[in-house]
């Protein structure tokens, strides 16, 4: 049973809240990534008020201007007979002319929900909506929302100095995906380390994490979910791919590449078999839509042969990195049995990373909170060459302080044993490798504990903070 209560998104509803009490013109923009939660936060938002809201369709111009029309019309003459308007611009005239024979104190909210439906079907909306902005609307008592799914077309055709409507907005909100913290909620009674497993399989995307029934297992949502051909991610990368690309194949190839651990360019067209000037793009427009990203380390950034693209998106993560293998027990109805044998023994393999990020989540906030003696200006995880021990290696968490010039590491274990002498020796041995900072505090992660050398260790100094899975979820 998917969850559908509202968690999370106070800044952005007070942020909007804030522009609708203003009384004069407003126009939010509001984009972000498919499943990320606009049209849930915009909901809530618009509840109590007077609001248009129409929902952009993907089709011909004339489908979005007949239902803009009705949708237009039926607000202000609720139950007349359908009105058909001739174009966008007699719409538009419409609503200024309603509201310029009404009460001047009401508050109209407009919203143009999937806005780039709308103006891909018809490319003089945005001018004719900027001329009605400048000589109607910017003295009006209108709020106007602009939101898109399509992030590419919402920087570039609204955001960006080329689109007619640039300088229009008083505001933009860039959605993104719920820390670690917030995707909790979603699952309450759950234990720490399941909560962060949720997380790990949802990156904190509002709509999969509804999809998490927090009334049963972690185990029963993850083979219902991912491992059962009913599931709602079983073809939920497919299904995602086919929204924004014409050849998912091409795509796909190319994620699976990097989850299979082809990190760089090079190797990417080498296990594809796709040449570079086909990958670059492909690459590019996979970014654009947040599923990838380059990941470049802190304090290495210049080291071009040091960044790598990994998969940004938990989900897809998650989903390449277990479902494929499977696709044919899955198919015939043995998707428990998949998950218990195959999934199940490599889930904390599996969580590294993502137990990585959690961390310098936690060491943010922490941060933030004064709890690190500086104030953190830019963290990240460290990788390069150990001169010393002549090999490459990495820090999984590394805070620094530009000003200050000084530096908070962290080492991250997720599996069953404790957190032992050894990983505290080799954390504090890197710290050398921080060139340039003084590394004043180190941090310990670990999902079971620590060994009584360790505490032994740490209880000397308080230079150190060892925090196990439940720690860090009570701050």
């Amino acid at each position: 049973m998917a969850n559908n209560a509202f968690y999370g998104r106070s800044e952005e509803l007070s942020s909007l809240n804030f522009m609708y009490d203003s009384h004069s013109f407003e126009m939010m923009v509001i984009y972000g990534r498919r499943r990320i939660g606009k049209t849930t936060l915009i909901n809530k938002f618009c509840e109590n008020k007077n609001v248009i809201f129409y929902t952009g369709i993907e089709g011909r111009e004339k489908e979005n201007r007949k239902g803009l029309g009705k949708t237009v019309f039926q607000y202000f003459h609720p139950g007349m007979a359908e009105v058909s308007f001739p174009s966008f611009s007699d719409i538009l005239s419409f609503i200024s002319d309603s509201i310029e024979s009404g009460p001047s104190d009401r508050r109209l909210l407009i919203v143009l929900d999937e806005y780039p439906y709308i103006a891909r079907t018809s490319p003089e909306f945005a001018s004719v909506l900027q001329r009605e902005i400048d000589n109607r609307w910017n003295r009006l008592n209108i709020m106007l929302i602009l939101s898109g799914s399509s992030i590419t077309f919402m920087e570039d055709e609204v955001l960006s100095s080329k689109s007619p409507l640039f300088g229009r907005r008083t505001g933009q909100i860039d959605l993104r995906p719920f820390d670690y913290l917030t995707s909790a909620l979603f699952v309450p009674e759950y234990s720490a380390e399941d909560k962060a497993i949720v997380y790990g399989v949802t990156g904190g995307v509002p709509k999969y994490l509804s999809m998490i029934d927090p009334a049963v297992s972690l185990k029963d949502n993850l083979v219902r979910q991912f491992f059962s051909t009913s599931g709602y991610f079983f073809e939920e990368p497919k299904n995602m791919l086919r929204e924004e690309f014409r050849d998912v194949p091409l795509y796909h190839s190319i994620i699976s590449a990097i989850a299979r651990g082809n990190s760089a360019l090079s190797e990417i067209c080498s296990k594809t078999g796709l040449d570079s000037p086909v990958v670059s793009p492909a690459l590019k427009k996979l970014t654009a839509i947040r599923v990838i990203d380059k990941e470049v380390p802190i304090l290495n950034d210049s080291n071009k042969r040091l960044h790598r693209y990994v998969i940004r998106d938990s989900m897809f993560r998650f989903w390449f990195r277990f479902v494929p293998e499977g696709i044919n027990l899955i198919e015939r109805g043995y998707g428990r049995t998949y998950y218990d044998q195959a999934v199940q023994p490599h889930l904390h393999e599996y969580m590294g990373t993502v137990f990585e990020e959690i961390c310098r989540e936690y060491t943010f906030l922490q941060g933030m909170k004064g709890n690190l003696g500086m104030m953190i200006s830019e963290i990240g995880k460290w990788r390069g060459s150990d001169p010393l021990r002549k090999c490459q290696t990495d820090i999984d968490v590394v805070a620094i302080s530009k000003t200050e010039k000084e530096a908070v590491i962290g080492e991250c274990k997720f599996r069953n044993e404790r957190f032992g002498k050894q990983e505290l020796d080799t954390l504090l041995d890197r710290a050398r490798l921080i060139r340039g900072y003084h590394v004043i505090h180190f941090l310990l992660f670990s999902l079971s504990g620590f060994t009584d050398a360790v505490m032994e260790e740490i209880g000397k100094t308080d230079q150190f903070t060892a925090a196990d899975i439940d720690e860090l979820y009570h701050i």
